[in-house]
Formats: structure tokens, sequence, C-alpha cells
């Protein structure tokens, strides 16, 4: 285990994406960093570097760099075309989830200190896509769920074929800031694109940072690395098990019971599991994987 101190070398890194450019990927940082673009003793910038952190593939800029230098993390799943073949050292096996891309006013509140307030119920967020194995468990689940609920549940979302939402009741329209689908909501709904171990994304971690008990099935071994109290894990695909699951515990008042757990986990999300803080443990040559297990 290494221990950040004042003094230690500073490391220059700059990240780089298939998705933005590398000035878009420095004010993300910033805003993972509230504000700052250093993390104890890393310096990232969109210049000159020590350390190349690619996310999932490089930007289309950024293809001539030192492979020796660089470091990737997959932010897609296996299966996900955008991931393709490139030049680095080593490939994490860990994902580096990334928090959405919040508005200004809800960023705030993501951050505060005190209690998120509450006055919805449950809620979720999907497309329509239907391509990947997670896509297909998520939309028949939606489906099989809105027929059976009648009041309570908002689902929010894009709507690409024009068909699929047509049909749900609880259907409330595409929205541009996912955290305004979770941040008033007690509970809520979601599952990765991919079952695969050690890949999480923003769909377990945006509800813990909302203070949200989310219902989920993705990640394989999710308990290993946030606590299982902090989310309800399903088998998604087991429909009517999981429904009834998800109808037991709001009726038990399991958010209350849990809320406890959940900011604990959120500290942690936004300190240990930092996408910054797993950057910093990465360049300074720490077993990533085992410092963001429990």
């Amino acid at each position: 285990m290494i221990f950040y101190f004042p003094g230690m070398k500073k490391i220059r890194v700059k990240l780089t994406g298939f998705w933005q450019s590398d000035e878009q990927m420095l004010e993300m940082v910033k805003m993972h960093g509230f504000g700052r673009s250093d993390w104890k003793n890393v310096q990232f910038t969109d210049g000159a570097y020590d350390k190349l952190i690619i996310l999932t593939r490089p930007f289309d800029e950024n293809m001539d760099y030192d492979e020796k230098k660089a470091m990737t993390f997959l932010t897609e799943p296996l299966l996900s075309n955008h991931i393709r073949e490139h030049k680095t050292s080593v490939i994490l096996p860990l994902s580096l989830f990334s928090w959405s891309q919040a508005k200004p006013a809800n960023y705030q509140v993501i951050i505060q200190q005190g209690e998120i307030k509450k006055s919805e119920l449950l809620s979720s967020v999907t497309s329509d896509l239907y391509d990947l194995e997670g896509h297909e468990a998520r939309l028949d689940f939606i489906q099989a769920f809105d027929r059976i609920i009648e009041d309570g549940f908002d689902l929010w979302g894009r709507n690409n074929s024009g068909l699929f939402f047509q049909g749900i009741t609880a259907y409330r329209g595409a929205i541009e800031d996912k955290f305004d689908a979770l941040l008033k909501y007690r509970y809520h709904i979601n599952c990765e694109n991919s079952f695969c171990e050690n890949y999480f994304t923003e769909k377990i971690t945006d509800p813990i940072l909302a203070e949200t008990l989310c219902f989920y099935d993705g990640c394989t071994n999710i308990s290993s690395f946030i606590d299982e109290r902090a989310y309800v894990k399903l088998n998604i695909r087991a429909i009517q098990a999981s429904i009834d699951t998800i109808i037991e515990l709001i009726n038990m008042n399991a958010w209350r019971k849990r809320i406890p757990y959940i900011r604990k986990q959120k500290l942690r999300l936004l300190t240990d599991l930092n996408p910054l803080n797993i950057i910093w443990m990465a360049v300074n040559d720490m077993d990533v994987v085992k410092e963001c297990t429990l």
C-alpha cells in the first residue's frame, strides 16, 4: 500500500477517451476533483505528461503516444464496439466509472453535507436500445413492471425507435440530466448493459451519490466493491421474483432503514472510489482492484 504524504514527487497525468477532447476531459477531471485539477501527488493536464490514462480507447487526435506511459481503463463492457485494439502497457480489470454530467444545481446538491430531501417514490432511466444483453433484460423487465404498478413509478429515457415507450404508462419523457430522475426519488431501478466481473458504472454509483436506494443488476461481484446494504441486488431476468422484491422492500420502508449505509458508501465514492483516486493508485503502481475492494 502507498500512502500519500506532502512532498511526494508530482506525476503529470493526461486523460484521453474516444468521446471527447483533451480540454473537455480536463473539465471532467475538475468536476470529480471539486473544482481542482490535482489529486494528491497527481497533476492532471491536457499537455505534456508522465502517464497517459486511456479510457477505453484514445481520442482520435491522440493516436501517436508512448505506449510505455499508457494505462487503459475500460469504460465500456467487453462486447462494446467502442473497444478497439490500441497500444497500452496494461489494461486494468476495473471500470473507471464516471459520474453523470450533472447540471450545476444538481452537482451542488450531490456534494453538499446535508440530507437530500426526497418527495417521490420510484424511478428508472433507460433508452430503448435493444442491442446488448443488459438492454434486453432491462426493457423486458420495465415492460412487465409497468403492467403491474399503477402509481408511484416514473420512467425517463431517450426515445430512439419511437416504439417501446408508446406502450409504457409510466413513461415521462426524455431527460437531460439523469440526476433530475434521482435526487428527489427514494428508490431507483437500473441494470448494466452487460453482466461482467469488476465492471460497474454510473448505473449503480449515481443512485448512491443521489442517496437513493437502487434495485440493481449488472456487475457480478459488485458486493466486493460496494456494501450490499447500500443497494438491492436483483436478478432482473427473474422478472416476477424481482418485482416481488421491489414491492416488498418499498412496503417495508427499506430506504429509511438503509440510508445510513447509502451515505457511507456515497462518501467512499467521493473519496476512496473517486475516479481521480483510482487513477492516483494506478499511476503510483498500487494494486487497484485490491485497494478498491471492501
